[in-house]
């Protein structure tokens, strides 16, 4: 991770104030951490399941950017000299990850505008969760802010929504949205946007998002 010493992010250091065998209870953070990230992921990708082909365009370029990453981390040649830390055998994962890239083109084929075949919520919260439960074991979970950017925004936009409203109907007796629609995407579609606009336009900031994530291994 950029601008954090030794460019990693070590869990131990939050847990100091144990004493003596501080190292031993670095599960105590680990655990409620990627619990939260698996969650959050999971549920922003989930609630960007939405118009058709979003989901799925969107996690096929978040995942090819893990891959990458999961290749560059298994290779002791390209983590050395990126400066990133080296984990045996996670090339491999490489692997899996294509295949997961490949099922998500497939779906996306049937699944563009118009659309023949649907998600649901099993596999948009499965899609979420692979990605995090990916990004974690190569140790690019703080990353994911950045990468799974459109995710975030979805996120965000549900909970800024919901709260403002809640928030105004106990303050002036009647609830205010600050967008026409939550989630993002489907304020832009109250705004007149066809679908397939809105959908193409996600995929150009993912993938901006993307280029961004990797660029990250030469800011160090």
């Amino acid at each position: 991770m950029p601008f954090v010493s030794g460019n990693e992010i070590n869990y131990e250091k939050l847990v100091t104030w144990a004493g003596d065998g501080y190292a031993s209870y670095a599960w105590l953070i680990f655990i409620p951490i990627v619990i939260f990230i698996i969650t959050a992921v999971s549920n922003g990708a989930n609630l960007t399941d939405g118009i058709d082909g979003l989901a799925a365009g969107t996690s096929a370029i978040i995942a090819v950017t893990l891959a990458i990453f999961a290749w560059v981390s298994g290779n002791v040649i390209f983590s050395d000299y990126l400066n990133i830390m080296y984990i045996p055998n996670t090339g491999e994962l490489t692997i899996f990850i294509m295949a997961f890239v490949g099922a998500l083109i497939g779906f996306l084929w049937y699944n563009a505008y118009p659309a023949q075949v649907f998600m649901g919520d099993t596999g948009s919260l499965t899609i979420g969760g692979i990605i995090a439960v990916i990004a974690i074991a190569i140790r690019k979970e703080w990353l994911i802010p950045i990468l799974c950017g459109i995710f975030l925004m979805e996120n965000l936009s549900v909970v800024l929504q919901v709260g403002w409203f809640k928030y105004t109907k106990k303050k002036f007796g009647a609830g205010r949205r600050i967008f026409k629609m939550s989630p993002l995407h489907h304020h832009y579609q109250k705004g007149g946007f066809h679908e397939s606009k809105i959908v193409t336009r996600f995929w150009i900031v993912g993938i901006f998002l993307a280029v961004l994530t990797i660029v990250t291994l030469k800011i160090r």
